[in-house]
Order: C-alpha cells, then sequence, then structure tokens
C-alpha cells in the first residue's frame, strides 16, 4: 500500500468511526425537525464522503478492490426493490427519495456504511460497543438533564431546550429502545469479559463499559419514569402505529399482482393506510389522526411499500447475518438480536436502521477478526483508459447530482426552519418570504406545499377582513393573487400525490375558507371533500366537515344525511350527535332532534365537559320546547357560557367575506388539479 493510499484508508477509518459515535447525539438546531433532518444531513454527507475518497484512490490507482461479503446478495435485492418500488408505484419519487426516516437515499447510504463500516471493524483495536457505550453516555446525559434541569428563558431558537422530552435520538420510545440496545450490548461484552489484550488495557476498558453501562441505565430508568408518569398520572398517549392497521395494510398489497411485488410505493404508506381504516379504529384513542406515514414494524413497513421483493431482501438481509451469530462474540449477538427485535416491533426510524446496520457490521467484523476468509477482487484499469475515464466520468456525474439535490433540500430544509421561527416572532413576512424560498429549492415537499397554500390564505383573509367598505380595487387584486395562489399551492400537494387523503382535505379546506369570498367556492368544496372521502371512506370527520358545508349553504338535508354517516362510523362521538340533532332540528324533525341531543348528554361528563354539557341542556330544552309547539325557531342559540372552550361546535361561515364576490377562473377547480 503506498503512502497516498494508506492516508485515504486512515480518513475513512476515522471517518466511519466518526459516523458511528457521532450520529446518536448529533443535530443542528437549522431544519424544522432538526432531530430528524439534520441527523439525516450528517450521515448522508458523511457517507458521501467516504465514496469520494474511494474515488480519489481509484484517480490515483486506476484500480478498485471488490471485497465480498456475506449479505452483498440480500442487499442487492434490498436496495432493488427500493429502486423499483420508487419508479413504478411512488407518486411523488423525490419525496420517496429522500425520506429522511425511510427512503431510497437513506438505505443506499446504510448499505454502503454497513460495507465500510464491517471492513473496518474488523481492524479495530477499540471494540465498537465501547465506541458505541461513550456514544451512549453523550446521549443519556443530554436527555437526563432535559429531564431533571431543563432549561429556563432561552430565546425561541433554543426553546427546545426548556422540553422536558428533548433528546438526541428522538421519541422517548426510541431513545428507550436505544438505551436498551446499548445495555444489552455493554453488559453482555462484561459479562463475557473484555479482550484481554494487554492488563492494564483490560482495566480500563471495563471501567469505561461499567461507567458508561451505569451512566445509560441511570438515563433509562430517569427516561421510563417520566414516560410513565405522563402516561398514567398526567394522561399522555404514546401514538404509535397500531399493529392490527399495519398488518391490514401489509395483506391490502397481496390484492393487486403489482403492489404484491413491489409495494404500494415508497413514501405511499399513509394513502393505503386510509384505504383499510375499520370501524373498531373510530373507536380506538388514535382515531382523530387520518393516517400514519409509515408501518409500526419496519418489517410490515418494508414489505407494504416494496412488496414482496422488498420483504425477501430484507428477510434474507437477516436471516444471513442471523446465521452467523453462534460465531461471534456474546456482545455483537446480543448487540445483533436486540436491534432485529426492535425492527420487529417498532416504526422504521433513522435511529431504527441505523442500529441495526451497525451491529450487523460488527458482526461481520467479528468473523473478519476471527480468520474467516473473504474473497477479494482487484480490477485493475490502466490498460483500459477509456473504461478508467468512463467509470470516473458516470461516478462523478451520478454523485455531483446526487449531492446537488440534497444540497438543495437541505437548504430548503434551513428556510423552512426560518419560516416557522417567523410563526414564532409574529412576522408574516418572514414566514412568507422563508416557505417561497424554502419550494424554490424543493417543489416536491409536499408540507411546504400545504403550508404555503395557509399562508397565502392568511395573507388574503387579513386584507379581506378590513371593512367591506374600505376595500379598494387594489386590495380586492391582492386578495384575488393570494387566494389563487393559496389554491395552485395547495393543488400542487395534491398533483404530488393524489394518493393521500391530507392533500384533499387541505385543498378542500382552502374552498372552505372563501366561500363568502368566490362565486364557485362552494361547489369546489364539496368536490374536494368528496374526492377525500372516496380515499378514506371510513373517516368521520370528514363526513361531519363536509356536512358542516352542507349546513352552512342551509341544504340541510344533505348535511343531515351526512351526520347520519359520521353517527354510525363513530358512535361515542358528542359532537357528531350535537350536529346531527340541529339538522334534524332545522328539518323540523323535533323527535330526533330531542333523541341526539339527549345521547349527546349521555356522552359528556358534566364534571370534565361543563360547558359543553350546560350548552347541551340549553339546546335540548329549545328542543323540546319547539317540539311541543311543533314550530321551530326563527334562530339558534349556540353560544358558549364562561368563556370556556368547546368540543361540541356547529359549522361558522369564514370571517372573511367580499362583495360582490370574486370571480376566479376555471383552472382554479380541483378538477383541474387531477387532469395537470
Amino acid at each position: 500500500m503506498t503512502t497516498d493510499d494508506h492516508i485515504i484508508a486512515k480518513l475513512q477509518r476515522g471517518l466511519v468511526y466518526l459516523i458511528t459515535f457521532t450520529t446518536p447525539f448529533f443535530f443542528l438546531p437549522v431544519t424544522r425537525d432538526f432531530l430528524i433532518f439534520s441527523k439525516f444531513y450528517f450521515f448522508i454527507f458523511a457517507v458521501a464522503l467516504l465514496l469520494i475518497l474511494s474515488l480519489v484512490r481509484f484517480i490515483m490507482t486506476k484500480k478498485f478492490v471488490l471485497v465480498q461479503n456475506i449479505a452483498a446478495q440480500a442487499l442487492i435485492l434490498l436496495v432493488l426493490s427500493y429502486a423499483i418500488s420508487v419508479v413504478l408505484m411512488s407518486f411523488n419519487k423525490v419525496q420517496a427519495i429522500f425520506n429522511p426516516q425511510y427512503g431510497l437515499v437513506l438505505m443506499v447510504a446504510m448499505v454502503v456504511y454497513y460495507l465500510y463500516a464491517s471492513q473496518i471493524f474488523s481492524k479495530a483495536k477499540m471494540h465498537i460497543i465501547e465506541v458505541l457505550g461513550i456514544s451512549a453516555i453523550v446521549v443519556s446525559l443530554i436527555s437526563t438533564v432535559a429531564v431533571l434541569l431543563p432549561a429556563q428563558g432561552l430565546p425561541s431558537g433554543l426553546s427546545f431546550l426548556q422540553n422536558k422530552t428533548f433528546n438526541t435520538i428522538g421519541s422517548s420510545i426510541q431513545l428507550i429502545s436505544f438505551y436498551v440496545f446499548i445495555l444489552v450490548g455493554m453488559g453482555t461484552r462484561l459479562y463475557q469479559g473484555a479482550k484481554k489484550s494487554h492488563p492494564h488495557e483490560h482495566h480500563i476498558r471495563k471501567a469505561l463499559l461499567i461507567a458508561a453501562s451505569l451512566v445509560v441505565f441511570f438515563g433509562l430508568v430517569i427516561q421510563a419514569f417520566y414516560l410513565s408518569d405522563a402516561v398514567f398520572k398526567k394522561g399522555a398517549q404514546i401514538i404509535l402505529p397500531p399493529f392490527s392497521m399495519s398488518w391490514y395494510a401489509a395483506v391490502e398489497v397481496l390484492k393487486n399482482p403489482l403492489s404484491a411485488l413491489f409495494g404500494v410505493g415508497v413514501d405511499n404508506f399513509a394513502a393505503i393506510y386510509t384505504k383499510v381504516r375499520t370501524l373498531e379504529y373510530n373507536l380506538s384513542p388514535l382515531w382523530q389522526i387520518n393516517a400514519f406515514s409509515s408501518s409500526r414494524s419496519v418489517l410490515l413497513h418494508i414489505f407494504t411499500e416494496n412488496g414482496l421483493l422488498g420483504l425477501v431482501g430484507f428477510g434474507l438481509f437477516l436471516v444471513t447475518i442471523g446465521k452467523q451469530l453462534k460465531r461471534v462474540s456474546k456482545g455483537a449477538a446480543a448487540l445483533a438480536v436486540t436491534a432485529i427485535i426492535i425492527t420487529i416491533l417498532l416504526p422504521p426510524s433513522l435511529m431504527s436502521f441505523f442500529m441495526l446496520f451497525t451491529s450487523f457490521a460488527i458482526v461481520v467484523g467479528e468473523m473478519k477478526k476471527d480468520g474467516t476468509k473473504e474473497e477479494m477482487y482487484e480490477v485493475d484499469l490502466s490498460q483500459l483508459v477509456p473504461i478508467y475515464i468512463g467509470m470516473i466520468a458516470l461516478t462523478v456525474l451520478l454523485m455531483g447530482g446526487s449531492l446537488f439535490f440534497m444540497t438543495n433540500n437541505f437548504l430548503s430544509e434551513i428556510y423552512y426552519k426560518k419560516a416557522l421561527d417567523g410563526v414564532a416572532a409574529n412576522s408574516l413576512a418572514q414566514l412568507y418570504d422563508n416557505q417561497q424560498a424554502a419550494i424554490r429549492l424543493n417543489p416536491y415537499n409536499e408540507d411546504l406545499r400545504m403550508n404555503f397554500s395557509q399562508t397565502n390564505l392568511i395573507v388574503a383573509n387579513n386584507i379581506a377582513g378590513k371593512d367591506a367598505k374600505e376595500l379598494t380595487q387594489a386590495d380586492r387584486e391582492t386578495i384575488t393573487q393570494a387566494i389563487q395562489a393559496s389554491i395552485e399551492e395547495a393543488k400542487a400537494a395534491v398533483a404530488l400525490n393524489p394518493q393521500k387523503v391530507m392533500q384533499w382535505q387541505n385543498l378542500a379546506n382552502i374552498y372552505r375558507q372563501i366561500i363568502n369570498v368566490a362565486d364557485n367556492a362552494p361547489s369546489w368544496t364539496v368536490s374536494s371533500y368528496q374526492q377525500a372521502l372516496t380515499l378514506d371512506p371510513q373517516n368521520p370527520i370528514i363526513r361531519l366537515e363536509l356536512g358542516g358545508v352542507f349546513y352552512l349553504l342551509q341544504d340541510y338535508q344533505s348535511a343531515q344525511r351526512l351526520f347520519e354517516q359520521a353517527v354510525v362510523l363513530k358512535p361515542d362521538w358528542a359532537n357528531a350527535h350535537y350536529n346531527l340533532a340541529w339538522s334534524y332540528y332545522q328539518n323540523k324533525q323535533y323527535d330526533g332532534a330531542v333523541e341526539q341531543m339527549q345521547l349527546v348528554l349521555g356522552l359528556l361528563d358534566p364534571a370534565k365537559e361543563q360547558a359543553d354539557y350546560k350548552q347541551a341542556q340549553k339546546d335540548l330544552a329549545e328542543f323540546q320546547k319547539a317540539r311541543e309547539a311543533n314550530q321551530p325557531e326563527t334562530e339558534q342559540t349556540t353560544t358558549q357560557e364562561d368563556g370556556a372552550e368547546a368540543d361540541l361546535t356547529l359549522p361558522t361561515p369564514p370571517v372573511a367575506s367580499v362583495e360582490p364576490k370574486l370571480d376566479l377562473p376555471d383552472t382554479a377547480s380541483p378538477e383541474a388539479t387531477v387532469q395537470e
């Protein structure tokens, strides 16, 4: 090995150690979800640097070396399943590629990291479990300090440090799973005894493992205590996709040959989740969540989004490494088994994949360290100059293009964070300008498009909220432009993935907010909600919202029909019965109105929902009076008493109103969205 080769090898070894050590606690508060996105971009750019160093070595030596890995075939199949799923099945291909929790780029980066790490770990002087232990100390100290000594009086940019749940891993469940992962690895390594290359060194390593184990265990206890206190005493809820719905979604893909083979498409789990929603789900505490973006299990998620091809590739990867666990140390085997269990039980995330691929790299590294033979192929292209130049050009093109898009996405997330800071600073200009900049850099981000549609609507409402006599022609033009921009952004989100119900609900909400502003808004609102219902037929919230639109339009028959459907789908929802009662009242069906309001009273807790209970009693008295007189009152009275926040609400018209109404072009209709 030449001096240059030796330097590059040292740089790559140091970089792999840096990735392994830093990923668990790395974060930069410069992106919207800085724990997920900053960790993702750090990991991707670090892995890209590994590849760049290999490219430099290839340019210098005109040779490249291929080292056989026992899991190579499984990993090729897994990455291939991701690529095919994105190309054939995913609607928003760009978002599917760059999803930070389970996208194509993340999976490719994990595979590359695993291949480099399994080579470098085989030559490690310090066991990687010990490296992870030191990293876990940092994670534990940060999360423990956040719980016991939360910061106070910090500026808005650092306000996250005041949150007792703050940690560098992610959710509390992910943090606990990481703690368990580390403790299992360090505990089994302590039990079997650290490798005794030198007595003095052995004692140092043992002391390190004990200290790390104690710190991490203390962090685990504190986190578990805080989480249990929040759940059992304060009524907090651990929100995870239910196993039943995740299983139904996985089974659903088998109903179509194409989706059975390649899944429903990466980043498209939410679309199939709404299709398999059940009545039992509507009775669960999670019923207000329309859809989850991922499955409960990594295994089920890959099956659902990547089909049988992905399941076979990922399953083969697990089985191939699992067969080798008897040949490695108990610490490495226990670490890998724990990672597999986490993979089966918890949703996909960057950290769950990181734990899995790191533990598997440790297993393969130990196998090589113990003398397992591996085949190496050296390809010399010094005499094949055209191929040599072509490979360099192709690699530079692929890596350069990937880094260009990654950089743009990263900058887009930075602008997105600045836009959110504008909300905290109550600066509409900062919110608007930074959202616009973020979309220019990444026009394929669905969340950005939906949020920007709402921002444009805020601009329109702010102007339309003036006294009608004060509105100038310039104001009307500005309102028109803002509304058109709002609709276009909402339609753009729908166009990116028309199978996701959330996008259609957002578009319907935009139309609903301009019912008193634009002529065609009522029909466009109904059309959008109907499309949402097609995608999510078991959703009582959408039916209540659409029924509310008909109620505002005084089409009480249609409103009643939809409220009745909402009650069937969610019979224990007091607000659905409340709206149905008022629709019966407006349709002069007083017996039905009285019966429904009595059901409302039965569903409410007089102690906890005192204002709602009093309002329902007042409305019931009015209905009974109308039934006795057999004639309706001229006005409905629904004002809540005591200034309390109400859970019982009737549809209320938007505040903003423009007379005469604006005449928006036909291109603003929801039908134009699907055609474009």
